[in-house]
């Protein structure tokens, strides 16, 4: 009878060039990526490289096509699947800068608010350009939100099946509070994004368009008066919206969309 052999234990070094090291740390959160690499020169190298990177991206794509390739919560970051982490150092300096609050909607699985996703290395670097611009602005007396505002699937189906209909999206709530302190000042604001049918004569993709316009809920009842301004974070298209009052119901903007406008073709493959 043969002697039994041994089972050789796989190294750092193996692992890492079949790429198996990434893809057990695409699992983790990036801060926990870099304490990782901060054990050892050679999980630095695993983790820096630009190896390292190519690993991470092809483990990310690798994901079921209806999940996101990276996260942001108000206290972590899940990033390296789609950028280096160089450049997940950057983006982070600049969202704290830039003095930004998460307001996203929140869900039976995320009381307290969904995470910020993104699903290409465009959209990451869409938002890290819009921080930037934030942080080099003087913001004195500005408060900075990031927020979606979603749709249903099958809403978004229903409005594209059948030809000059409307659509709003889910409301999107947050509070503004005093800066006195004083929590009984503080206000609520609801908004919510309308597409509504514009009256074309054309022929051809211009037929069919829609015009944006915002719904302010509850304006009337806040102890203080806001001017906002919404501007949209897309690697594709730039809306920018100024509404000098916020107490307006209805507020119709400027911006009209064909159905092949970037923002259209968006909300085809994700309603948000």
């Amino acid at each position: 009878r043969p002697p039994l052999a041994m089972p050789i234990p796989a190294s750092a070094f193996g692992l890492a060039q079949a790429g198996i090291l990434q893809r057990a740390l695409l699992c983790l959160w990036t801060k926990d990526v870099l304490r990782f690499a901060q054990s050892s020169a050679l999980f630095y190298d695993r983790c820096f490289s630009p190896e390292a990177h190519s690993a991470f991206q092809s483990a990310a794509a690798d994901l079921p096509s209806e999940a996101s390739k990276g996260l942001q919560t108000p206290e972590d970051l899940w990033l390296h699947g789609l950028l280096p982490l160089r450049s997940i150092g950057t983006y982070a300096m600049a969202w704290k800068k830039a003095q930004l609050q998460l307001a996203m909607p929140s869900s039976v699985e995320h009381l307290f608010g969904e995470p910020l996703s993104f699903d290409t290395w465009q959209d990451v670097e869409a938002a890290g350009v819009m921080w930037l611009e934030l942080s080099e602005l003087d913001g004195t007396g500005c408060v900075n939100y990031v927020t979606e505002f979603k749709w249903r699937p099958e809403t978004m189906q229903s409005f594209f099946a059948v030809p000059g209909s409307s659509t709003s999206s889910g409301l999107v709530k947050f509070t503004v509070e005093d800066p006195s302190g004083d929590m009984e000042l503080d206000d609520d604001l609801k908004f919510r994004v309308n597409l509504i049918p514009e009256q074309n004569e054309e022929e051809g993709a211009m037929k069919n368009l829609h015009r944006m316009s915002l719904a302010l809920v509850g304006g009337k009842s806040s102890s203080k008066i806001y001017q906002i301004f919404f501007h949209t974070v897309d690697p594709t298209y730039q809306v920018h919206i100024n509404v000098p009052d916020h107490r307006q119901p209805i507020f119709p903007t400027n911006e009209v969309f064909h159905q092949w406008h970037p923002l259209m073709a968006g909300l085809r493959r994700r309603p948000r």
